[in-house]
């Protein structure tokens, strides 16, 4: 079956993202290797987790053999900004059902969230504009334009974290010691540009004074403590410095 216009508009806007993908796709699987992840295991984790903030903070723990409840909670507290995304693309994808409605699910990415919901933003007709007379959502073409982005990403995000694999056991032995800063330096580069205001300076002070006590209290459960903490502190500076109206 010929694959639908709207599905190739997506394919075709995906492709800058691609190449955004590839590195960080190459480096998950880089890091999976220095952590002593088996192939298979990282390549499932690609294609079952699919998110690579979640997947780049359990390999530690993974590697590291720390209990299962630990690696879901991290994973979980990363994952749970899935879910405004989902329900602001649910509209736009009413027409998925049974399978297709979970494929649908599985592949939400901030990626594909955004450029699903940029695309419908274009799309709407302008309130007294006979520019465009079309039904929004007629056939379901949000939902092939959505496949269209989020398939052949995933298929780039899976493919590159095998590769990367590959990659990494052609470097000698001693470059795998290297390949250890691949993971903070992931974090490091995201959480660097996010750094504005004095706000998320705070943020970084209240991590730091309490990370390393909480660290030496309970090497296990001390990171969990530290954004408990962290986040309660931050959202009560927020709604204290929130003007009332």
């Amino acid at each position: 079956m010929a694959l639908s216009v709207h599905f190739r508009a997506g394919v075709k806007t995906a492709v800058p993202l691609w190449f955004a993908f590839i590195p960080i796709a190459f480096a998950m699987g880089v890091a999976a290797k220095a952590h002593g992840l088996y192939w298979t295991e990282i390549v499932l984790m690609s294609a079952l987790v699919y998110s690579g903030p979640a997947q780049f903070a359990a390999l530690e723990p993974l590697s590291a053999g720390k209990p299962a409840l630990q690696v879901l909670l991290a994973t979980f507290l990363i994952n749970v900004r899935f879910l405004p995304m989902s329900a602001t693309l649910a509209p736009y994808l009413r027409w998925a059902k049974g399978i297709r409605l979970l494929l649908a699910a599985h592949l939400v990415t901030p990626s594909s969230f955004i450029l699903t919901h940029v695309h419908v933003q274009k799309e709407k007709r302008p309130p007294g504009s006979p520019a465009k007379s079309e039904i929004l959502d007629e056939g379901g073409k949000y939902l092939d334009y959505f496949y269209g982005v989020s398939t052949t990403c995933f298929l780039v995000w899976v493919a590159g974290t095998g590769f990367g694999y590959w990659a990494a056991l052609a470097v000698p032995p001693a470059f795998n010691e290297g390949l250890r800063f691949v993971l903070p330096g992931y974090f490091a580069c995201i959480f660097a540009l996010e750094i504005r205001g004095w706000l998320l300076r705070s943020v970084c002070l209240i991590s730091l004074l309490v990370a390393v006590p909480t660290a030496v209290l309970s090497p296990e459960w001390g990171w969990l403590v530290t954004s408990l903490i962290v986040a309660t502190c931050i959202w009560g500076v927020e709604q204290w410095t929130k003007p009332t109206s």
